[in-house]
């Protein structure tokens, strides 16, 4: 097995620094193009989260833990599971709280 020499010449068409330059451009563009193909999730107009915990749909709707995860399991309110918890979409939430809300369920 031969050994490396640290110490022999290489050929470099362009200065060290050029080249950091020019990686950090290259890496600097694809973090962009990754970004533009990455979609965001929607968020309220004030900038809260799209997405509510149980306990929150809990405080919003006035009902237990158990309630909610029977309305989830009927499908009444869609959920989606990241990692070990749970989340509802603030959207449809808010949507099935103007349904109760209307005029005709009062």
């Amino acid at each position: 097995m031969s050994e490396v020499n640290n110490n022999a010449p290489f050929l470099l068409i362009q200065k060290p620094q050029e080249l950091i330059k020019l990686f950090e451009g290259l890496i600097d563009r694809k973090i962009r193009e990754i970004r533009a193909l990455t979609p965001t999730p929607p968020a309220s107009l004030a900038g809260e989260s799209p997405y509510l915990s149980t306990k929150d749909v809990q405080k919003i709707f006035n009902v237990s833990r158990q309630t909610i995860n029977d309305w989830r399991k009927s499908g009444l309110l869609p959920s989606i599971k990241i990692k070990s918890r749970r989340y509802f979409i603030r959207d449809q939430v808010q949507a099935l709280q103007q349904k109760w809300v209307s005029p005709g369920n009062q």
